[in-house]
């Protein structure tokens, strides 16, 4: 039994699926179910009932869960620990990012931090909030950087603290736009082909309760399309495929000429960005990257705003 198989099998439990968790931990689906047979074989036992579309756990699977989940939660302590007694700051550092964090705000920190600090190592991915989460508490990441809110599953085991606060706005085509005009009610929207974020994202979530907040529940909106990636929500808007929701930090200068912002009467999202980090001692190298964020994003925030007064 090694980390790399109970890192997979947690993977697995979670996505309920051999293929999502091979695409989460990009590695191949064959790569993924031999870990998880060596792991069966060893044990003895079968972990997974592979009969039905969805791989569930089996008793003995469910037995082993908490056991893996410690386990790793250990060794990410341990690493923690003995971190403690490095002279300088090094090692490596495991950051997962929700979409609009990751892509909008992170790069630059990052790049910043990693010149300052050469020894350590980023391992840095953009996940969405539940995956954040989970990974967070099986400590297969440690820090992590969302725009939802935390789950009651996860409240108890991990930490959160706040960052910065954002909005959606409606963005729609500026050379041929669906919507005529700068403003538009809500209700109007109702018949407008909508492009959304998939489901277990921040943004989805702050949207849909936005909405319900509003009456106006997702469901009767005309949703073209689920896309689990904010670049390519903005390019199908650029091509006229439909309007969408979207964090006004995910907007980008050389966004505006294919993009606008149209203002949704008496609507507002607003959400707030947290840094979360588990309940634990956490290392130097965590710490220095929380100060870090803290300082630099606020700034980078207020210089981005600026982009929604670009033209008509």
């Amino acid at each position: 039994m090694t980390n790399d198989q109970l890192r997979i099998f947690l993977k697995v439990a979670e996505q309920e699926s051999f293929t999502l968790a091979s695409e989460i931990l990009f590695l191949t689906q064959p790569a993924v179910s031999l870990q998880i047979k060596t792991l069966e074989n060893d044990l003895g036992v079968k972990l997974f009932d592979r009969s039905g579309r969805r791989v569930n756990l089996t008793e003995a699977g469910r037995t082993l869960l908490p056991y893996a989940r410690r386990i790793m939660e250990e060794m990410s302590h341990a690493r923690s620990e003995i971190t403690r007694f490095t002279r300088d700051s090094q090692g490596t550092l495991r950051i997962g990012a929700s979409n609009t964090i990751g892509v909008a705000l992170l790069p630059k920190v990052l790049a910043g931090f990693r010149k300052d600090h050469p020894s350590i190592t980023i391992q840095f991915s953009i996940l969405n909030t539940h995956q954040i989460l989970f990974d967070l508490k099986t400590s297969e990441i440690d820090i992590g950087f969302i725009e939802g809110e935390v789950a009651r599953t996860y409240a108890q085991s991990v930490a959160r603290s706040f960052l910065a606060q954002d909005r959606l706005v409606l963005i729609d085509n500026r050379k041929t736009p669906l919507v005529k005009g700068t403003r538009i009610a809500l209700p109007n929207l109702l018949g407008f082909p909508l492009i959304v974020r998939e489901q277990g994202s921040g943004t989805r979530q702050i949207l849909e309760n936005a909405l319900l907040d509003h009456g106006v529940p997702l469901e009767r909106f005309s949703v073209a399309m689920t896309v689990g990636h904010t670049g390519v929500i903005k390019k199908l808007v650029g091509m006229g495929t439909g309007v969408a929701f979207l964090s006004i930090l995910a907007l980008e200068p050389g966004d505006m000429p294919s993009l606008r912002v149209v203002s949704v009467d008496g609507f507002q999202a607003i959400r707030d960005l947290w840094i979360l980090l588990p309940k634990r001692r956490i290392s130097k190298t965590t710490a220095l990257l929380c100060e870090r964020v803290k300082e630099e994003v606020p700034g980078l925030i207020s210089g981005m705003q600026d982009l929604e007064k670009s033209g008509p």
